[in-house]
């Protein structure tokens, strides 16, 4: 059931366990004229009710999809597992700047680390994983309620809904 209908949308317990994970993280937004724009994710958590989401990303990396975001509140993230290609894109629409908490911190190192072991898997350098994701050391949170959620991972079932 989506957003439109009185209530958010609930990831099942694997899902939020993936996009919790060594993955890939994009954060997509759009302006005014609808020009999208995107930005490399730093990890993200999942509330306890599994309906709401923060991704994390580096702030001085983000200026244009953090304002989108402000400005409209809607959100596209991309989850993706290198070594698999296994993909999910959640998106939302009440979407805004949270603030950082130290856990936050502790969940975007340690993405990064998983990440790095994930890219190395299939052949990528730890130094290259490492400057396409970024340390990230100044981070920004943008938390949202899933509005809709899809399977993107490439094949026959890419672009369906995913079960609620």
């Amino acid at each position: 059931m989506d957003q439109s209908q009185g209530k958010a949308l609930q990831l099942d317990v694997d899902h939020a366990a993936f996009i919790q994970g060594a993955v890939s993280v994009v954060v997509g937004s759009r302006n005014t004229q609808h020009v999208p724009d995107v930005v490399r994710g730093c990890g993200c958590r999942v509330s306890r009710d599994r309906r709401r989401v923060t991704v994390l990303v580096e702030a001085a990396r983000s200026g244009s999809v953090l304002e989108n975001i402000a400005a409209n509140g809607l959100v596209a993230v991309v989850f993706s597992q290198p070594s698999t290609h296994r993909t999910i894109q959640l998106k939302g629409s009440d979407a805004r700047l949270t603030r950082v908490t130290g856990a936050d911190r502790g969940i975007a190192q340690r993405h990064l680390l998983a990440w790095v072991q994930d890219l190395r898997l299939i052949g990528y350098a730890t130094e290259f994983a490492r400057a396409v994701r970024g340390e990230a050391p100044d981070l920004a949170a943008v938390t949202f309620t899933l509005t809709s959620a899809f399977q993107q991972t490439p094949g026959p079932a890419a672009g369906k809904r995913l079960a609620q």
